[in-house]
């Protein structure tokens, strides 16, 4: 895809354009129907989004008389999706289409379900404070509770980047206290934080060096699997067959990586690896980044 054309559509075609695709990919079978339904507007104008959609991504579908509506092409690219089913699945746990054409809801209930994480409540005032910190290159003054503090400790922090990761939200700062970059969860933070001043010099992102560091999981079956486990797990994740998935991300996401993928210690690995079923070829490499 030419990067000029994505950048000269607009936010809304963009959206019409991504539904085209997660319908015809997922369901086989995409009509001007959907259009209409989910941004309510006539059937002349959703014919006329299908037509500029085949301009943009000509090949990718097609109209077939046979099932009176548009089916993917064998040779389909997605352009303005990744082509994952958790963007279809999304759309049909929206509830945003309750008067709709997709198969999945033509019996008015999708045929799945979703099991809801735990969240950590967070408070959209300290979130918009933060925002304002960043924005403005200022520090605050936070009373923030810890397994070394659970009363809550007061700490005068330069935010610079907020982060979702493992369930729960945090703020990458530079902790004046510890002279050092860090992460406070934004749900342990007791009260809403109070603009301080100016960050100081050694506050700049750019100096959280390790923040800039990208590094490399080497992910592979866990070796204490017997052969045919370890070639299924290969397979659950498209490994290959080097056995291997390599995954680059910044250097303090790496021990959030290892929870969401449950990658046990060395100990936990070898005890117990039907529950640690993936491991870590290059663990040596990533030094203290993980257990």
């Amino acid at each position: 895809m030419d990067a000029n054309i994505t950048t000269a559509l607009s936010w809304e075609r963009m959206a019409q354009f991504h539904l085209i695709e997660v319908i015809a990919l997922w369901e086989g079978r995409l009509t001007s129907n959907h259009l209409q339904d989910a941004f309510s507007i006539g059937r002349n104008k959703a014919s006329d989004i299908l037509k500029s959609y085949q301009q943009v991504a000509p090949g990718n579908i097609y109209h077939c008389s046979q099932t009176r509506g548009y089916v993917p092409d064998t040779e389909f690219d997605p352009c303005f999706s990744h082509g994952e089913v958790h963007e279809y699945l999304d759309l049909l746990h929206s509830n945003s289409f309750r008067d709709s054409h997709f198969y999945a809801l033509q019996t008015w209930q999708a045929p799945i379900d979703r099991l809801h994480p735990l969240t950590r409540p967070v408070n959209p005032d300290v979130v918009r404070v933060i925002m304002q910190a960043v924005r403005q290159k200022q520090r605050i003054t936070v009373c923030y509770r810890s397994f070394s503090n659970p009363d809550g400790a007061e700490r005068l922090i330069a935010p610079h980047t907020l982060v979702s990761a493992s369930g729960r939200w945090h703020v990458r700062a530079f902790c004046e206290k510890d002279q050092r970059f860090k992460d406070f969860m934004l749900h342990r933070f007791v009260s809403i934080p109070e603009i301080d001043s100016d960050r100081l010099e050694m506050a700049n992102p750019e100096h959280d060096k390790e923040w800039f560091k990208t590094v490399e999981m080497v992910l592979i079956p866990n070796p204490a699997l017997d052969p045919e486990r370890q070639q299924l797990v290969a397979d659950d994740y498209a490994m290959g067959p080097e056995k291997q998935l390599k995954v680059t991300l910044r250097a303090p996401l790496v021990k959030y990586m290892a929870v969401e993928l449950r990658i046990g210690t060395p100990e936990q690995t070898q005890d117990n690896p039907n529950a640690h079923q993936l491991t870590l070829a290059n663990r040596d490499e990533l030094g203290g980044l993980i257990l």
